[in-house]
């Protein structure tokens, strides 16, 4: 067992204003526990493994793929593609936009592909939220000569969708965008930076997306942060990044603005209206040794997730960890979650989804390839794949990670949605396989 050094914290309300960054305390007294290493299952070890469906296929570059569940036969995708104008040019004449299909597992290439953003700017990075038969994409495009953030919306389960939304200002650039949406409630976070500042905001819709309220800075020390948002009934959850080696310009703005020096971490805040105010930030970190990594934020009742990936500067590995509350996100327990024992090494990009008292997780990880023998002496060599696995919320034991893609190309950037109804989990991913960049995705009962 190996203590955290978390502090003792407050908590401050805030009713839609910059939280005060001198309440950024880390948690208190978290244990990390559960240091039993999984065993890992490919494809050939377990037949409850779907079919590997390419949910793009075609002959552009596919990247950023987002997957949401409809059910069992049939889910919505939204991803970057390259839209090349002609083939050959490798670079010049691709102009990515956001491209989405509803997509029927059974024939794949019977849906029709629209062009989301179709603009003569760089579109990148979309994400996707759904209730009922709502559904919601945003994205970040440089059109308008700066990046803003977008957002389309239909109201017949994709089939048509109305006219984008600006919802960034024009004075910033936006980026890193994400969205959830909870019954008629829709909210977007975003990264956003000007020449002296950078901040996280929030936009809130009560009315699924026609509209949109006012923005709320949440946070104004970081930069490269990746903010996340997950809603349950009237809570909202989000978190976000405060790298070590990427924050904003964070001597010269800290001595003007007579701001704290902030450490790196994972910050985690709450709200308990819907976005109209939130609780004072929690920052997560294990052993005070966070030099980067993204987070995700992921709940089901009273039952709060923030899962991350921690780099710390001294081997640059990517370790997983996750905060588990089952108290609504008052108190946290953290985790160390191991990957597994001198095979898969460095975990970046993750996604999570939260049921009943379950965590579903996928992580892109770099795994050793088959053969290497560290006997000999010789340098292992490496591939990226794409795992996934489920823990209960008071598992201590052995538990079991699926490689979901085993291939010999690179496969990153995973995106993962379930189907309670019929006890299914897929998970969508970025792909070189083929030689060009495809959406892929597998499925697995659980």
């Amino acid at each position: 067992m190996v203590n955290s050094l978390f502090n003792s914290i407050t908590t401050v309300f805030l009713f839609l204003l910059i939280i005060p960054i001198s309440n950024i305390i880390p948690y208190s007294n978290n244990e990390i526990i559960n240091l039993v290493f999984s065993k890992v299952v490919n494809q050939s070890d377990d037949s409850e493994y779907s079919q590997l469906y390419n949910l793009s296929n075609n002959k552009n570059d596919s990247v950023y793929g987002q997957i949401q569940s409809i059910d069992k036969n049939n889910l919505s995708l939204v991803w970057q593609d390259s839209n090349f104008k002609i083939r050959t040019s490798n670079l010049e004449d691709r102009n990515y936009d956001i491209f989405f299909r509803n997509v029927n597992l059974d024939n794949t290439l019977s849906n029709e592909t629209l062009n989301i953003s179709n603009n003569s700017g760089f579109s990148e990075h979309p994400h996707i939220a759904s209730s009922g038969n709502n559904t919601y994409l945003v994205w970040v495009d440089n059109s308008n000569g700066h990046k803003q953030v977008f957002l389309r919306s239909s109201e017949n389960a994709g089939e048509t969708f109305g006219k984008s939304l600006i919802l960034s200002n024009d004075n910033v650039n936006a980026s890193n965008a994400d969205i959830y949406s909870n019954d008629k409630h829709v909210f977007v976070v975003w990264q956003q930076s000007n020449s002296t500042h950078s901040s996280v905001a929030l936009r809130v819709s009560d009315n699924m997306g026609k509209s949109f309220g006012s923005e709320t800075l949440l946070s104004g020390y970081s930069s490269d942060s990746y903010p996340k948002v997950f809603a349950d009934e009237n809570n909202v959850y989000i978190t976000w990044n405060v790298d070590n080696d990427n924050r904003f310009k964070p001597r010269v703005v800290q001595e003007q603005e007579g701001l704290p020096d902030h450490k790196p971490g994972i910050y985690f805040i709450k709200s308990e209206d819907l976005g109209k105010s939130f609780s004072g930030p929690v920052r997560f970190d294990y052993e005070d040794s966070f030099a980067n990594g993204k987070s995700q934020v992921s709940a089901f009742d009273n039952y709060v997730y923030v899962t991350w990936v921690q780099r710390d500067s001294v081997n640059k590995l990517g370790n997983l960890f996750t905060a588990k509350s089952s108290d609504g996100g008052q108190n946290f327990t953290t985790d160390q979650i191991p990957i597994s024992d001198d095979q898969i090494l460095d975990a970046a990009n993750l996604d999570t989804f939260a049921y009943q008292d379950k965590l579903f997780t996928s992580f892109e990880g770099s795994l050793i390839e088959p053969g290497f023998n560290n006997s000999e002496g010789t340098e292992p060599t490496f591939n990226k794949e794409i795992f996934q696995f489920m823990r209960d919320y008071d598992q201590t034991g052995e538990y079991t990670i699926y490689n979901l893609s085993l291939n010999s190309g690179i496969s990153e950037c995973p995106s993962i949605t379930i189907n309670a109804v019929d006890n299914i989990v897929s998970v969508s991913w970025e792909d070189y396989t083929p030689g060009n960049h495809e959406i892929f995705m597998r499925s697995i009962n659980y």
